[in-house]
């Protein structure tokens, strides 16, 4: 009796723990927003039909909102009268974890801080993401005192970037740390047709930003990135793959949610971090309905010394993280391995050198 019990406690979370999950944020690609809120099959069939007809999601219309609002009253109403624990659970938000909106800014600028960080911001159009991203780049202006560059005329740039040649260039000539915002460049990194080479080219860019060479400036490359694209599965993975951080805006019936994703580098494998609610939309003053311009200037495959070794700059990534995790996180050689994708051995040797006074370009990392 006493297994039964609790096993049907066990079955109850992990249903609410579902349900949460599913609940006022996008649950993935290949389910609906509403799972788990309409317990009415007729409706539920009603509602999956017309989502495949429409354009836009059935729940983002105000038919679609009212037939899910009256369902899943009429759900968590049964759930009451019956003492459903895992759907009263997931109503009143028991097993979810969510922090404030203004923690969101704080902890991203936080990330991007760190020289060569690269952040995506995920989302449909309309969820926010251009507004949120504006808040954590000036969280991140006071945070470092930095220099911010952007592709828009937003008037809070220092200075304004038209292609991946022009953003190098700013970041090489600017003394001290550069954050790069780039709006609205979902076409030019979508990954798709004759995109997939321009992405392809953009991450090696990117790579390119965390190399000590003066060949644009006089200054070597701190700048930091946040792209604002699409949704994720919309992004070029050759752009996912150089990213450490995401913002995912996962709703746009309410832009004040946001999600904080964060990845090794190198792997497109993304981890779930907080979610936070309650947002409020930017008080800058921004240009909502300009046309971005970002060009992907593809270097000539004949020019040797414009090309990047990426796979020389993913290694000397790994060699400065196993480093700081090791020197600032008092991390074992093994964990710092698994963290980077190499052997304790590996994570070892580099330490060896690190001490020997080797891997000088990591040194302010690894002690900052």
């Amino acid at each position: 009796m006493l297994g039964g019990t609790m096993s049907d406690k066990t079955g109850a979370y992990a249903a609410a723990e579902l349900a949460s999950a599913l609940r006022g944020e996008d649950p993935g690609e290949h389910v609906r927003g509403y799972a788990g809120l309409v317990d009415d099959r007729r409706t539920l069939a009603v509602l999956n039909y017309y989502d495949g007809l429409l354009d836009e999601p059935i729940e983002e219309t105000r038919i679609g909102r009212l037939i899910i609002s009256n369902a899943a009253t009429e759900t968590i109403d049964e759930a009451v009268r019956h003492g459903s624990v895992s759907q009263m659970k997931s109503a009143t938000g028991l097993t979810g974890q969510e922090r404030e909106g203004g923690d969101l800014y704080r902890d991203a600028a936080g990330e991007l801080a760190h020289e060569g960080a690269i952040g995506l911001v995920f989302g449909a159009p309309g969820s926010g993401k251009t507004a949120t991203t504006l808040d954590v780049a000036m969280a991140w202006r006071i945070r470092t005192g930095g220099a911010l560059i952007g592709n828009t005329s937003w008037d809070g740039f220092d200075r304004v970037v038209r292609s991946d040649r022009e953003m190098l260039e700013a970041m090489a000539e600017i003394e001290g740390p550069v954050l790069a915002v780039l709006d609205e460049i979902a076409q030019e990194l979508s990954g798709f047709g004759s995109g997939n080479k321009a992405a392809e080219q953009f991450s090696d860019s990117l790579l390119f930003i965390r190399k000590k060479e003066s060949k644009h400036g006089p200054n070597p490359k701190r700048g930091s990135v946040l792209l604002v694209g699409h949704t994720r599965t919309k992004t070029a993975k050759s752009i996912r793959r150089v990213a450490s951080l995401a913002i995912e805006k996962p709703s746009r019936s309410d832009p004040g949610r946001a999600r904080l994703l964060e990845s090794e580098g190198g792997k497109d494998d993304w981890e779930e971090g907080s979610d936070y609610k309650g947002l409020t939309d930017t008080a800058a003053n921004y240009p909502e309905h300009e046309p971005s311009e970002f060009a992907i200037e593809l270097v000539d495959e004949d020019d040797e010394s414009e090309g990047v070794d990426a796979d020389s700059v993913r290694r000397e990534e790994a060699i400065s993280k196993a480093i700081r995790a090791v020197e600032n996180h008092g991390m074992t050689y093994a964990d710092a391995g698994d963290l980077v994708g190499y052997s304790a051995a590996w994570v070892s040797d580099r330490m060896a050198e690190y001490r020997d006074g080797d891997h000088g370009e990591v040194l302010n990392d690894a002690i900052a």
